[in-house]
């Protein structure tokens, strides 16, 4: 009973890999359909739109461009995701990050120079110059994309490309239809779609001394791009050489189409293999060679690629012929052998990435050798069959060269990887698809049964019991990068999508000791938990980040003693400052309202904001002249805000409005209409008001709600007061995001209450503050505000990316 109960508790120190792998996968393999069809509809789309001579040298140009971006594909992206899965600080990801900038820029000028070269023989200047500048930009996005993979934000990388392929047809086809840009517009749509990619540009850590010249001389960098190009290179070069013999060879011109629509289906299994070694990648870098990582990627490439092998090699004639026309009628042979073909290159494609994952550059020369012997067989087959016999040939040298290669990983790595693929299942199915080949309606209703149930596997949750794989097996030891990096990682999805990340210290072992969760039990809960020194600071900086740390060590007054009284004393000083700033304005005769701010926060605040009177800014700074020591301004909201800072204490904040970099939300007159007493020198929005603020603050600037706002936004959650807001902030053309916004803290609320774990602070979803920057701005263009709503439309964007990368590196 011993052996199953130690395998178990094994298997959660790989689970977040192989979660994380398995979901990269499958939004890479959705990207890359969404790639392709939109591609085939941009090509589909010119060949309307442009006249033959155009539509011929957007053809020449774009393979141009795609074999350019081959090259910049196969190297930059894979060694920068290598070494940030394998980097142990800052300055290491430092090197990489800029050998990668480095290579993609150097790489960009030599290849755009190449291109513009060969792209003189058949295209003018803006042609030619529209090609290097694109391939140029391809390059430079080639960063953005090792970055994301090497810290594993594979959705994101998937939009991105989804994203470039939208660009560049909507941008195509505009350029062309509206500006009459006819070819060169087309071309130039392939650097203008690379261009999302730039938003996500890395920020790089700082390095001492001289970090761009120690990144440029790194040599084991430059050992591992040398070889990793090479290794994908022979791959790219295997999936092409059929295709470019068929079109060399003197071949029927029928016979050839029909070969290459069969080879367009059977690369499906190559995508997924392209897909899934991207997704693992970055995790097999860290892990031992052989490891059940490994194994699961064999496992989801089987599932995902053998029954539409199967299907596409037994496919009836009939069936063919309702959807390619009578030319094509040879492909119901030739897709026996090209179905085969495809299935043993993404394999190929997959035992590449084992051995580059390990560094295992030496297999290079097993890949000539099988790259060799499938073009021996393609040629060969073409001597004895025709284009048949290509097909023959092909599927015979491309099993030929797979069994090379699995032969060596095997001897160098052991046959774990291919432990419990499931093989038997599959190869039935293929059985029973061969004997109802004969009956057309029959075949295809079992084929699209056993497509919904590989749709099914292959979706399948990480860790979901599955007769395939064997539950007790035990996973491999973490890397030395694991066991080097001091704190352990656990993800857990939450409702609607929200992944949390909880980091604990080694030291912390029980579940109470866990710092979130200390926090929200004694902050939002009240339920201060026993808690070890260790524990508690780490709490303690959690809820620094939320400006909740009073009321933390309120709750445990005598191991923090030392908060409590930092916080004391800061809130002293906070009431000092706001009491005689407000003082001095109010007999000057210059009323405030105090926003954002909770004086029962138990918060250690930098400064206090507050509004004034429209046309009263500069003579409320001139009645404060001789209280502060020093005057600054943010230059994004120079015309708006003035920062004030006093010789001790909290800064005064004198803004001219409720407003973000510039862009006023609400109107300072009705605030001020609206506002009511608060006890002291100042005044307070109207409860209605107040929860705009909060909801505007984090949706206009923050994109977070932290635990200190949430508590304000409780208090106000009167169903009453709910109703004006909605109707005051849809006056201000902001509803339907502040709506959205207050749902995003709603639902933190309650799962906080429940005791569910939540992302601290709390994230407002990106798409919401993009789409009421958008909504908000054309708000203030239908009221003559055309200058505040093109300073909304230009700053929305860049501000909102540059305060998630901020986050996500927080």
């Amino acid at each position: 009973m011993s052996a199953p109960r130690s395998a178990t508790m094994h298997r959660p120190a790989s689970r977040p890999d192989v979660v994380k792998a398995v979901h990269g996968a499958r939004w890479f393999t959705a990207a890359a359909l969404a790639v392709g069809a939109v591609n085939y509809g941009y090509a589909l789309v010119l060949t309307r739109l442009l006249d033959v001579g155009s539509y011929a040298r957007f053809v020449a140009g774009q393979w141009l461009l795609l074999s350019a971006a081959t090259v910049a594909t196969v190297t930059v992206p894979w060694v920068l995701a290598q070494a940030l899965a394998r980097a142990r600080s800052d300055a290491e990801r430092g090197d990489a990050g800029r050998f990668a900038v480095i290579t993609s820029i150097g790489g960009g000028l030599v290849m755009g120079s190449v291109v513009a070269a060969v792209a003189t023989r058949f295209a003018g200047p803006a042609t030619t110059l529209a090609l290097a500048l694109s391939t140029f930009l391809i390059y430079m996005t080639t960063v953005t994309a090792g970055w994301l993979q090497g810290v594993e934000r594979m959705r994101t990388l998937s939009l991105l490309h989804v994203a470039e392929v939208l660009v560049k047809m909507a941008v195509g086809v505009f350029l062309v239809v509206a500006l009459g840009l006819g070819d060169t517009g087309a071309l130039a749509a392939f650097g203008i779609g690379a261009l999302p990619f730039l938003l996500w540009w890395p920020s790089l850590p700082s390095g001492s001394g001289r970090p761009w010249r120690s990144a440029s001389a790194n040599r084991d960098l430059w050992r591992r791009a040398l070889g990793i190009a090479r290794l994908q290179g022979l791959v790219a070069l295997m999936a092409a050489v059929d295709v470019v013999l068929v079109t060399m060879l003197p071949t029927e011109p029928a016979q050839a189409a029909s070969y290459q629509a069969s080879v367009t289906l059977s690369r499906v299994p190559l995508f997924v293999a392209s897909a899934v070694s991207l997704a693992f990648f970055p995790a097999l870098s860290r892990r031992r060679a052989g490891s059940r990582l490994s194994a699961s990627a064999v496992r989801m490439y089987v599932l995902g690629s053998l029954p539409l092998t199967a299907t596409l090699a037994t496919v009836p004639g009939p069936v063919l012929g309702m959807v390619f026309p009578a030319d094509y009628s040879s492909m119901s042979t030739l897709m026996v052998f090209t179905a085969l073909t495809g299935f043993a290159l993404g394999a190929v494609n997959l035992a590449v990435t084992f051995s580059q994952a390990v560094d295992d550059y030496a297999c290079a020369r097993w890949q000539i050798a099988g790259l060799v012997i499938y073009t021996l067989a393609l040629l060969a087959g073409w001597r004895i069959g025709g284009v048949q016999g290509i097909a023959i040939g092909g599927a015979a040298g491309a099993t030929a060269a797979l069994a090379l290669l699995l032969g060596r990983l095997v001897r160098r790595q052991g046959t774990a990887f291919l432990r419990h693929t499931p093989l038997v299942e599959p190869l039935l199915l293929t059985a029973l698809l061969v004997l109802l080949r004969p009956f057309p309606l029959v075949w295809l209703i079992a084929a699209t049964v056993i497509g919904i149930r590989a749709v099914e596997r292959f979706l399948r949750r990480p860790g979901a019991p599955d007769p395939a794989e064997d539950q007790n097996e035990v996973t491999s030891e973490p890397s030395s990068a694991d066991r080097s990096a001091g704190l352990e990682q656990t993800t857990t999805e939450q409702p609607g999508g929200v992944m949390t990340h909880l980091r604990t210290h080694p030291d912390d072992a029980g579940t109470q000791e866990r710092p979130d969760r200390l926090l929200v039990e004694a902050v939002w809960r009240g339920n201060a938990l026993p808690a070890g020194d260790t524990a508690l600071r780490h709490a303690l900086r959690l809820a620094r980040d939320n400006q909740v740390e009073g009321r933390l060590a309120r709750a445990y007054p005598g191991q923090l003693a030392d908060v409590v009284a930092e916080v004391d004393t800061a809130n002293e000083l906070f009431r000092e400052n706001l009491t005689e700033v407000t003082g001095r304005l109010y007999a000057a005769g210059i009323p405030t309202v105090l926003i954002k701010a909770d004086l029962a926060g138990d918060y250690v605040y930098g400064n206090f904001d507050l509004v004034v009177p429209e046309g009263r800014w500069e003579a409320a700074c001139d009645v404060l002249g001789g209280w502060y020591v020093d005057r600054d301004t943010y230059w994004l909201e120079r015309s708006t805000k003035v920062l004030l800072e006093p010789r001790s204490g909290p800064a005064a904040h004198l803004h001219t409005a409720v407003s973000w970099f510039g862009v006023p939300v609400m109107s300072t007159a009705r605030l001020f209409e609206r506002a009511v007493p608060s006890g002291g020198p100042w005044l307070v929005p109207c409860p209605a008001d107040e929860l705009r603020i909060w909801l505007a603050h984090g949706l206009f600037q923050n994109l977070t709600f932290d635990l200190s706002e949430l508590f304000a936004v409780r208090k106000l959650l009167a169903p009453g007061v709910v109703a004006e807001a909605r109707r005051e902030a849809a006056g201000e053309g902001w509803a339907v995001g502040g709506d959205r916004a207050l749902s995003v803290a709603v639902g933190a609320m309650r799962r906080l209450d429940e005791g569910a774990p939540v992302r601290l602070p709390v994230p407002i979803p990106v798409g919401a503050s993009l789409r009421v920057g958008t909504v908000h701005a054309l708000h203030l263009l239908r009221h003559g505000r055309a200058r505040v709503a093109a300073r909304e439309a230009a700053l929305r964007v860049p501000l909102v990316v540059a305060k998630r990368r901020r986050m996500l590196q927080s």
